[in-house]
């Protein structure tokens, strides 16, 4: 529902505009650290060690539900706006959590009665339908909206398309149940790896850069690169390298290395829609650079059926060759502008760098380890790394 590492608000409270009153954040801070106890428990399978059973549904409502709130709060009607949420926010934010509450509640009860469409199932739908949508709106915008309503509506009307592409006739009571509680629609696949997956590893990259990850990934790359031709450009593509493989997200990727390397590639003779070119695409290779990598990874796994693991694998290859282009890149642009290495007295001594953080290599061997040697599933990877660095 909305991304877990923005640049204007995080799972880990609210909009730090000053405007934000007291009450939203930490109530936004309670409503994230739920969603995040709740996932983390459910990727370390703890209710199923406590003898609670329990349909994967029923979890991935009390997600959605959270996620719902937080998105409501945090994310004005008009775009752009801050400070207090309205009433209509309000509204919105608890009928989105007490609708998929009623959903965890009484889900196999909607299950078994879900195909005689009784009102409650039909109500309970079609709200968390027109609800998502609303969310989709004040955090993606209106085209990924516009996409789903287009997908949606050609459901109804399949059934009248000549030819292939032509599909059985569905009702709009019953499409609306089925988007809402079978384990193909909401509650689906996309959902259920965002909730443990996503959370999971995202978790792990957050302790890491609270931690001093981020400096060490700056200054090691700053060490190693920063006396070579068109050096700052070089530093923002190995920093960006190695931040991306514990991120993922390409915004926190920009604004963590981004603030040091596009000074850098500045001073150091490159233009300034350069700088930000090569920021900008080295954080974006981050989505494919193992172990962590971004979402659509995990998705992969699930849909292919196949160890994430194997993922990781096929993803080693071309991320790096992804990062020896724009390597090469940034030496051809240097070359052309003659643009000079980092000043010397700006590089810190390799020895000391890795000397002061050899211990963020770590939880990178326990995710390695996890994932081959004692193949477990990606999120018990994921704790397993937040774990040993914590």
């Amino acid at each position: 529902m909305t991304d877990v590492n923005t640049d204007e608000t995080s799972y880990s409270g609210a909009s730090k505009n000053s405007a934000t009153p007291d009450w939203l954040r930490y109530l936004t801070r309670g409503l994230a650290g739920m969603l995040t106890l709740a996932a983390v428990a459910q990727a370390a399978d703890l209710p199923s060690r406590l003898g609670y059973s329990y349909y994967t549904e029923q979890f991935l409502a009390v997600v959605l539900g959270l996620s719902l709130a937080l998105v409501f709060l945090l994310r004005r009607i008009k775009s752009g706006a801050v400070g207090r949420p309205s009433v209509p926010d309000l509204l919105l934010a608890a009928i989105g959590l007490f609708v998929s509450l009623y959903v965890a509640w009484d889900y196999p009860s909607l299950l078994n009665s879900a195909m005689m469409l009784p009102w409650h199932a039909l109500a309970a739908g079609g709200l968390l339908f027109l609800l998502v949508l609303e969310g989709l709106r004040r955090t993606v915008g209106m085209t990924l909206v516009v996409v789903v309503l287009v997908i949606t509506g050609y459901g109804l009307i399949g059934h009248l398309v000549p030819g292939v592409l032509q599909t059985r006739e569905v009702a709009a009571p019953r499409l609306a149940v089925y988007l809402a509680f079978d384990p193909n629609g909401l509650f689906g696949i996309t959902l259920s790896v965002a909730a443990t997956v996503v959370v999971a590893f995202i978790l792990f990259g957050q302790i890491l850069l609270r931690s001093g990850g981020a400096d060490f990934f700056n200054d090691i790359a700053l060490a190693t690169m920063g006396r070579r031709r068109g050096g700052a450009a070089k530093i923002s593509i190995v920093a960006s390298g190695l931040f991306g493989s514990i991120s993922g997200v390409v915004v926190s990727n920009i604004v963590a290395t981004g603030v040091v390397t596009i000074r850098l590639m500045i001073n150091a003779g490159f233009r300034r829609t350069t700088a930000a070119a090569v920021e900008a695409v080295a954080s974006t290779g981050g989505q494919i650079a193992p172990p962590v990598m971004g979402a659509v990874a995990f998705l992969m796994a699930d849909i292919l059926q196949k160890p994430y693991s194997e993922i990781v694998i096929a993803a080693i290859v071309p991320a790096l060759l992804y990062y020896v282009s724009l390597y090469v890149q940034a030496d051809l642009q240097a070359a052309k502008h003659d643009i000079r290495p980092v000043e010397g007295e700006e590089i810190p001594p390799v020895g000391r760098v890795m000397s002061r953080g050899w211990v963020f290599a770590l939880p990178f061997t326990a995710i390695v380890a996890a994932l081959f040697w004692f193949n477990q599933r990606a999120e018990t990877a994921a704790l397993w790394g937040a774990g040993l660095r914590s």
